[in-house]
């Protein structure tokens, strides 16, 4: 029986490939939900037969993870990111799926995996068509929040800033009003247009279209003043000279 190894930071995606995963008679060892866990497993544990890496985790990049460990099995690569497919093939990869994953899909790509005897080839067929197309990243639109008891959606149109406080990541909105959110401000920093949202300091990530003024500071820093927020937002000294040529 071939064993697998899951690493998925969303917990339902998680469980829904494991599901799929022993329905095609596959043993799930585990699953890990950041880069520190797989770190942790593999110190702990043989690597499996193969693996299903998200390529987006909650601690960054899995191609981060992969240059620092090189991993023998094959790989199955997981992501709603398809930017990332060129540097997908670049690792010891049987296929790459775009979540959510279709049964059929997988079933295909893990027949690649039974009929190689050796570390799988690149499909060339399929790397040539990639490079063809034009590589636009396709960033987060919305955001979900919980209000009480009740979900609700924003669009990043809405998002004046985002800001983490007390290990809490918070969405500022053109409302006034502060949501806490699930994801990180790494992770979302990862997942906004960066011509629209930018990190001015580890705390804050402010929308460029709710920029009313930008004052001269102490030590050679700026303070942002933003539409429809109270607070007053400092860029760090050294990301001054990003922030001005981001501006401009």
């Amino acid at each position: 029986m071939i064993k697998a190894l899951i690493v998925e930071d969303e917990a339902v995606a998680g469980r829904r490939l494991q599901k799929l995963l022993v329905q095609q008679g596959l043993e799930v060892l585990d699953i890990c939900s950041s880069n520190r866990e797989l770190q942790a497993y593999l110190m702990q544990n043989p690597e499996p037969d193969l693996f299903f890496l998200d390529i987006h985790l909650s601690d960054g990049i899995v191609f981060d993870f992969l240059q620092k460990q090189e991993l023998q099995a094959p790989i199955i690569f997981t992501t709603v990111y398809d930017q990332y497919a060129i540097k997908a093939f670049k690792q010891n990869s049987i296929d790459y799926l775009l979540k959510p994953i279709d049964a059929a899909e997988l079933e295909a790509a893990l027949g690649k995996f039974r009929k190689a005897d050796v570390a799988p080839n690149i499909d060339l067929k399929m790397l040539s068509a990639l490079l063809q197309q034009k590589q636009e990243p396709e960033y987060r639109s919305r955001l979900l929040v919980k209000v009480g008891e009740h979900l609700r959606t924003f669009t990043v149109s809405e998002l004046t800033h985002l800001y983490s406080a007390q290990k809490i990541t918070f969405a500022h909105t053109s409302s006034q009003r502060s949501y806490p959110i699930d994801p990180s401000l790494d992770q979302m920093e990862q997942e906004l247009d960066p011509k629209q949202f930018f990190r001015v300091s580890r705390s804050h990530l402010i929308n460029i279209e709710y920029i009313e003024d930008i004052i001269s500071f102490s030590s050679s820093r700026l303070k942002v003043i933003l539409r429809h927020a109270e607070e007053e937002i400092i860029v760090s000294r050294d990301r001054v000279k990003n922030f001005k040529s981001w501006l401009g």
